[in-house]
């Protein structure tokens, strides 16, 4: 069973375009490339034998075209994986993109953004290059790919009601939270949504996180001390929900503030996990400069205690709206914003959206909907556009006056692209 990914369809839109893909490890950029764009030339950097070849390139590669290409009325495919293992990379496909853009089309994965975009110096590839993230397989994507008869409504985009969007998914009800709690059990990476077996899931786990440990890290030399690395890693996942102090993992670990810092830094960089800001809202109430940390899939929660509470709850919640918001919020307009919100009287609401100053969107997470809207109506003096009481309780969709809304996760995912 394939599922279909939805940056499928934006690749029509860079034609003629150096197109790079990252995202994390395993999350099917390789698999998408090989399988769905099927390119008549394939290097991957982890194989000796390629990585000579690219560094042979414009050469190389204008011989192949020559050679195997003949009288072709569409432009030949050359993928190049991993290409961030390659020292000098930036200047090869500067070079070999203008002598051969015209007759040849390029495209490249790496696992690490801050790698291809920023660390391996070398000359610009600004307006040749577009760089798109891959998240892990949202709760849309799975419900679109494995979801016999069920239709959804298009996704939301910051605009519009949201809550309209979750209302007509929720006609789908009881097929949804069947695929809902598969998802939720098994996290977003397609091998262990296919299998949907706790046993491989498991080891899954625990060679994934070393793979981290092992390649990540250690390839990419972003940090000297990987195993403080991870220990910074455990820790803020021990914290989530909950803002981090810098200097509190300081003291655990016997390490300075500032290289913590760069080691929090450094986990960001190679795509376990980010950070969600304070959203602005009031000038005078806020505390403006904690941050709270999210891994990149909510299956890392199921590492150690796979149980659901609240701060779990809130951190599925945090990475299908990063994946499922991304466009907006980052690449080439961000005109929207997602954060979370905390006065300095403690009262606090799990994800605000913006457009600047206004608030689109207000959601407050918790496991059933008999917790009542809590600081939502706290929140209501800023005047969000609509409120979401998000609650992990099956089958919930209440309009509870205001622009405020109770709305179980199965219904509230799918709205998400």
């Amino acid at each position: 069973m394939i599922i279909k990914r939805n940056i499928i369809s934006k690749f029509k839109h860079f034609e003629n375009k150096l197109v790079f893909i990252f995202g994390p490890r395993q999350a099917g950029k390789t698999f998408i490339i090989e399988n769905e764009l099927k390119p008549q030339l394939s290097l991957n950097m982890d194989v000796a034998k390629d990585r000579v070849v690219f560094k042979q390139f414009p050469d190389h590669i204008i011989r192949w075209y020559k050679s195997n290409i003949h009288n072709s009325s569409t432009k030949p495919l050359v993928f190049i994986d991993e290409i961030h293992k390659v020292r000098g990379w930036r200047d090869i496909m500067k070079g070999t993109f203008d002598k051969t853009h015209g007759f040849i089309d390029y495209i490249a994965t790496g696992s690490s953004a801050f790698q291809l975009r920023k660390q391996d110096k070398g000359d610009s590839l600004a307006g040749r290059a577009i760089w798109l993230h891959l998240f892990p397989i949202s709760f849309r994507e799975y419900v679109l790919s494995f979801g016999k008869d069920i239709v959804l409504a298009d996704p939301w985009h910051c605009e519009g009601s949201f809550a309209e969007l979750a209302k007509q998914n929720a006609r789908n009800g009881q097929k949804l939270r069947e695929l809902w709690n598969d998802y939720v059990k098994f996290g977003g990476f397609a091998e262990n949504l296919i299998r949907k077996d706790e046993i491989f899931y498991k080891q899954w786990l625990e060679d994934y996180l070393s793979a981290m440990l092992d390649r990540d890290l250690k390839d990419l030399h972003v940090a000297k001390d990987v195993e403080r690395v991870y220990q910074v890693f455990q820790l803020l996942l021990e914290g989530m929900g909950a803002t981090y102090s810098l200097r509190s993992m300081a003291e655990t670990l016997g390490a300075s503030p500032n290289t913590i810092k760069n080691d929090v830094q450094a986990i960001k960089q190679i795509l376990w996990g980010f950070e969600l800001p304070i959203a602005m809202v009031s000038k005078s109430r806020q505390i403006r400069k904690e941050k709270k940390f999210y891994p990149m899939d909510h299956c890392f929660t199921n590492y150690r205690e796979p149980i659901m509470n609240g701060a779990r709850f809130e951190c599925i919640v945090a990475s299908l709206l990063k994946r499922g918001l991304y466009d907006e919020t980052s690449g080439f307009t961000a005109q929207y914003s997602l954060g979370f919100f905390r006065d300095y009287n403690q009262k606090e609401v799990d994800f605000i959206i913006q457009k600047g100053r206004e608030i689109i969107l207000a959601v407050e997470c918790k496991l059933k909907a008999k917790a009542g809207a809590g600081h939502l109506k706290v929140f209501s003096k800023f005047k969000p556009k609509e409120a979401i009481l998000l609650v992990e309780e099956p089958g919930v969709f209440e309009n509870m006056g205001d622009d405020t809304y109770a709305i179980s996760m199965e219904f509230f995912a799918p709205s998400l692209e």
